[in-house]
């Protein structure tokens, strides 16, 4: 019995081919660095095409956007604040150190910064003034 090689069904569509890729871009690695990248691919299933999956994830990872610019007035207010809290902070551990009670409550003086921190959020939000306790912070 003889086999007749030829495809039993032709959809009789031309398939257009795919561009040919002619630029290249090298890169320099560490034998370590290449190692770990052929196996992430090897798990990936691209074990022998390292381009592939290093164009599939270029391709398909998200960039963070770029940090908003802060203004002065912000930049400044944070700086209050920290500045606060470090003092807050060294007086309670030299308190602590020295075997005094602390003098005044640390949590009073805690909970006075968190209007100051809500004007600084609002103000990097460019929302200033307006205060919402129910949005939390965004997170991706």
């Amino acid at each position: 019995m003889k086999t007749n090689n030829k495809k039993v069904f032709q959809s009789g569509r031309k398939v257009e081919p795919l561009p040919k890729r002619t630029s290249l871009i090298s890169l320099r690695l560490t034998e370590e660095e290449k190692e770990a990248w052929e196996r992430l691919a090897e798990e990936a299933g691209l074990r022998n095409n390292l381009s592939k999956f290093i164009r599939y994830c270029v391709e398909n990872r998200r960039i963070a956007p770029p940090a908003p610019a802060i203004n002065s007035d912000a930049y400044t207010e944070l700086g209050r604040i920290g500045n606060n809290i470090n003092q807050i902070a060294y007086a309670i551990n030299r308190a602590i150190k020295m075997g005094e009670p602390i003098s005044t409550d640390p949590i009073a003086e805690i909970e006075a910064l968190k209007p100051l921190l809500q004007e600084v959020k609002q103000m990097l939000l460019g929302m200033p003034n307006q205060y919402n306790p129910d949005k939390n912070s965004w997170r991706k």
